[in-house]
């Protein structure tokens, strides 16, 4: 029977680098590990410091960027845990001959740990390669076992990555079709290059891919190529933190072949280009929502290392918040350990997570950092899921599900950033940009950046932050875990319509029984619309506001996003796109027809319209309220329930009152309350402010 390996305990700042021995295919896997102080990525004054500093040879190793010195990491995910194979491992100490790092040779301690299918697989290909180096991965250099460890070992995996010399990416075993996929990421990139300018490719028309020399859409090249960018790689949160951490390079590896991550973005970059990354996705892909796909991970790196050198080397909360909500972690735990991990210095010196811990505290630590320091963008706009963990307070978001709605008010939209400007003009149900309802601001959080010249002076990057002790701020109960809140209750939920399962996000999957369930919907809401808003059989201009979200604008709604005014007039499209998806029908023979349709006929307009249909419609409920309104929530939205504004929070938010403290259902779209018309109401006295609990 072997052996357990027994860890040692590290000190202040120490890891552990691993080194695979030489063996035959046949023998066991076997390794050793060595310890060095790492030096931390800020550190860049060590240097003045070699007299002094008894750990001065692991720093030179590390920062040395000559071929032989240095350590690799690895970024990859853990798969799954059901198969398990043996590695022996021995503890040796370190030596250094001109200055390159080796083991002394001489075991201290060996025993042997379990690792996955998938990290196994990877250590046979370094075996095969012969390959010598020190490398640092996670399930062999800290004690998975021991939360003391991984308490000292977190915090410093976004040094040991950004002083890695490589990150290797591995993304798993491959067949023969997907290898050749990867190798000829290269020459496609170069080929889709030179056709850049118009006119594009067209996957319905095989000539455009032909006469470009590129393989036609029918090509198994480019579904291996989908199932690539479909690997569990670039959904998982570390793995995100890897990426963006590492400053030197990296290579991706699948099988027998590698490219590097340049490589790779300048491929995903064109793909997105020609409009034709999604198109390579398996249908089981989800591209509006649910765990990223790769083309979505590969720009989401290039942009957190675009936002770390604006925000002192940290990502802002708004930006980690977006980021966690598309991401795993194998851990449920890990989801917020690798947002810390991402944090800046500032915010990582407030707020502190033990590891042993419950999942749902954990969470609910987390949440209540946010929601007290971040509320542009707002965590009770980020709270639907598609499972919940039971112990979770109804407001908190489950970390570990992907959201099952694009959230109405955020900065992250349309799979992009808006600009300050579009932002400014999003929804602001419960506060004003000035004046009496403003958010409460009371002082300015000072980052701090080390400068080249002079290592111990600063210069400032200020934020605002909020005064807590406002009557009408959120406040956290961390005992109960339950919100107290100033709002406004503008309404009651009197009818329902459930959402409609039809709202598959990619058109070319769209169906003749999709299209008929589309319109009987669309057909049912607009009926209770008309009858709510008594307008009879015109339609009103508040239905197809509801059904976008508002989200529609024209050209004299420029700068703006959202359309407060009501300048922008879809009426027009609204219809033309019922006539199109009418039209459409007859045209299947069958309801399992999968024929993509035309969207050609379609005018710019209607295109529009259909896109914001399905991004906010899609897994909500349409309502109607007691006083007249319409809005579109939850899909768990029950009659009865509340229709509430919170001070200082963006939207209306559908809450469901339980005794004493309520449930919190999500937000929701409510036309006519979605820019502080219930705070002028309160003015007015024709509504009133209240407090209330939430559980």
């Amino acid at each position: 029977m072997a052996v357990p390996f027994i860890y040692d305990h590290l000190e202040h700042k120490q890891i552990r680098l691993f080194q695979l021995k030489h063996s035959s295919p046949s023998d066991p896997l076997t390794g050793i590990l060595v310890v060095i102080r790492h030096p931390t990525h800020h550190d860049k004054t060590f240097q003045n410091y070699r007299g002094m500093c008894r750990n001065w040879r692991d720093m030179n190793f590390v920062k040395k960027t000559d071929e032989a010195y240095g350590y690799d990491a690895l970024s990859y995910t853990w798969g799954s845990q059901l198969e398990t194979f043996p590695l022996k491992l021995q503890l040796t100490s370190k030596v250094y001959k001109n200055g390159i790092l080796y083991s002394d040779g001489l075991v201290k301690r060996e025993g042997t740990i379990d690792i996955h299918r998938n990290l196994y697989d990877f250590l046979c290909r370094l075996r095969k390669a012969n390959y010598e180096r020190f490398i640092w991965i996670d399930a062999i250099c800290i004690n998975q076992n021991d939360d003391q460890d991984k308490n000292m070992q977190i915090p410093l995996m976004r040094h040991i990555y950004q002083e890695a010399r490589q990150v290797k990416i591995w993304l798993g075993e491959a067949t023969l079709i997907e290898e050749e996929a990867l190798a000829s990421i290269p020459s496609l990139t170069e080929k889709l290059e030179e056709c850049r300018d118009p006119p594009l490719l067209d996957i319905d028309i095989p000539e455009t891919f032909e006469s470009r020399a590129l393989p036609v859409p029918e090509h198994p090249i480019w579904t291996a190529l989908g199932d690539l960018m479909s690997r569990s790689w670039f959904g998982r949160l570390w793995t995100l933190q890897e990426a963006v951490l590492w400053e030197k390079s990296s290579a991706v590896y699948c099988g027998d072949e590698q490219i590097s991550w340049e490589t790779l973005c300048s491929f995903v970059l064109i793909m997105t280009h020609h409009r034709i990354d999604h198109w390579t996705l398996p249908q089981s892909v989800d591209t509006f929502i649910g765990v990223s796909n790769g083309y979505e991970a590969v720009t989401l790196v290039e942009d957190c290392k675009t936002s770390l050198v604006t925000a002192e080397w940290g990502l802002e909360l708004d930006t980690l918040l977006n980021v966690i909500r598309r991401k795993s972690a194998t851990n449920p735990a890990d989801l917020v350990f690798g947002m810390l991990a991402l944090m800046t210095h500032s915010e990582k010196s407030r707020i502190t997570v033990d590891v042993s811990l419950p999942v749902e505290r954990v969470y609910f630590e987390f949440a209540s950092y946010y929601i007290l320091n971040e509320m542009d963008e707002c965590l009770l706009n980020h709270t639907s899921s598609q499972t919940r963990r039971e112990g979770l307070p109804s407001w908190c978001p489950d970390f570990s599900s992907p959201e099952t709605t694009v959230p109405l008010a955020s900065r992250f939209c349309g799979g992009r950033e808006l600009s300050t400007e579009e932002f400014s003009t999003n929804f602001r149900a419960g506060f004003y940009s000035s004046g009496k309802w403003a958010k409460p601001m009371v002082k300015e959080r000072q980052y701090t950046f080390p400068r080249e010249d002079m290592p111990h002076s600063i210069r400032l990057y200020q934020q605002g932050i909020y005064d807590l002790s406002h009557p009408d701020f959120i406040q956290v109960d961390s005992e109960t875990m339950q919100l107290n809140v100033s709002g406004v209750l503008i309404d009651k939920i009197t009818h329902v319509i459930k959402p409609t399962d039809a709202l598959v996000t990619r058109l070319n999957h769209w169906t003749a029984s999709n299209l008929e369930k589309i319109l009987a919907w669309d057909k049912e809401c607009l009926s209770l619309a008309q009858k709510t808003l008594r307008t009879g059989n015109e339609i009103p201009s508040a239905y197809w506001r509801t059904i976008t979200a508002d989200s529609l604008r024209d050209s004299d709604c420029s700068g703006s996003s959202w359309d407060q005014y009501g300048r922008a007039d879809y009426c027009n499209a609204y219809q033309d796109l019922l006539t199109f998806l009418d039209l459409l029908i007859p045209h299947w023979t069958a309801p399992c027809a999968t024929s993509a349709p035309d969207l050609g006929e379609l005018g710019s307009g209607a295109l529009s319209f259909l896109s914001r249909f399905i991004e906010f419609t899609r897994n909500r409920s349409f309502f109607a309220t007691a006083n007249g309104r319409i809005g579109i929530g939850p899909e768990g939205t029950k009659v009865g329930d509340d229709v509430r504004v919170i001070i200082f929070c963006p939207t209306p938010y559908i809450l469901r009152e339980q005794g004493s403290v309520y449930d919190f259902i999500g937000e929701a779209y409510v036309d006519g309350m979605m820019y502080g018309q219930a705070l002028d109401m309160v003015d007015q006295g024709i509504l009133t402010k209240d407090k209330i609990t939430i559980a």
